[in-house]
């Protein structure tokens, strides 16, 4: 009988979790509810990568802020040379 008790609560407890369980994600962006929207997301996404090309100070800044935490070695001078490789410099050219 005491096992059957066991086997009863263990599928009670586990038919209410699943019964509980949402299989849809959800989040949200407190504060920033906009930048949900994808086509916000992708002209922000497109102005942070015009600002990395024409921006000499902005460029600067987004190295430093991430890269500077980087202290594993020789890997500070990758993440730095990663901006010139997906990001190529536009302001020299002229």
């Amino acid at each position: 009988m005491r096992k059957f008790a066991a086997i009863v609560f263990a599928l009670l407890v586990a038919g209410f979790v699943v019964h509980n369980a949402n299989a849809q994600m959800s989040y949200s962006v407190r504060g920033y509810g906009h930048r949900a929207d994808p086509q916000v997301n992708n002209y922000l996404s497109a102005r942070y990568d015009h600002l990395l090309q024409v921006s000499p100070r902005f460029r600067r800044f987004r190295m430093w802020k991430e890269c500077h935490i980087i202290t594993w070695p020789g890997l500070r001078p990758e993440c730095i040379a990663s901006f010139d490789q997906y990001e190529p410099v536009l302001y020299r050219a002229y």
